[in-house]
């Protein structure tokens, strides 16, 4: 609460350029000047102060409380993950180390980490349970969430090389 501003140059300014224009116009543009090549989920998550707020200061305070929201979310698909090789007591620890981290200040930012962070944990979820137990649902719940964090940020394709040799290592190990 005590960032007054964004302050990652250019960063916070196109990310918060690219929401207000969606809550504006229904598209993204940054100073009406369509543009692409950003991710669009994480101002798809946030647009909606831009929406309502006609102060700067109140919408920036509603930004960075989605961002609170939104990263601390992390912690259910990682104690969901961590259930999976510990008992209930350490899986909550790892739930709350998972919030722990330094990448938590950028919760006072207009970054798409808020929304990347919590989505590559979700995934890594996602990917086990298709490792335990194959199915058609799992791989388009797991492909979805894939399309998902690519949309939200380009590095994502490590999460796609990932989920392409988890099986080829999982199959190495156990077979």
């Amino acid at each position: 609460r005590h960032m007054p501003a964004p302050f990652i140059m250019t960063d916070e300014l196109t990310y918060s350029e690219l929401a207000k224009s969606l809550a504006d116009a229904g598209s993204f543009a940054i100073r009406d000047v369509p543009s692409g090549g950003y991710g669009a989920i994480y101002p798809a998550v946030i647009f909606l102060p831009y929406a309502i707020f006609d102060r700067i200061p109140e919408v920036y305070a509603a930004v960075k409380t989605i961002n609170v929201v939104v990263m601390s979310l992390t912690a259910v698909p990682a104690y969901l993950l961590a259930r999976r090789a510990l008992s209930q007591v350490s899986s909550i620890v790892v739930a709350a180390l998972s919030v722990a981290v330094p990448s938590l200040v950028y919760t006072t930012t207009v970054m798409t980490e808020n929304v990347f962070y919590p989505l590559v944990v979700l995934t890594l979820l996602f990917l086990v349970r298709l490792l335990e137990q194959p199915g058609w649902r799992r791989t388009l719940s797991l492909l979805a969430l894939l399309v998902l964090a690519l949309l939200t940020r380009v590095q994502a394709v490590a999460l796609v090389a990932a989920a392409l040799t988890a099986p080829l290592v999982l199959a190495a190990f156990t077979g």
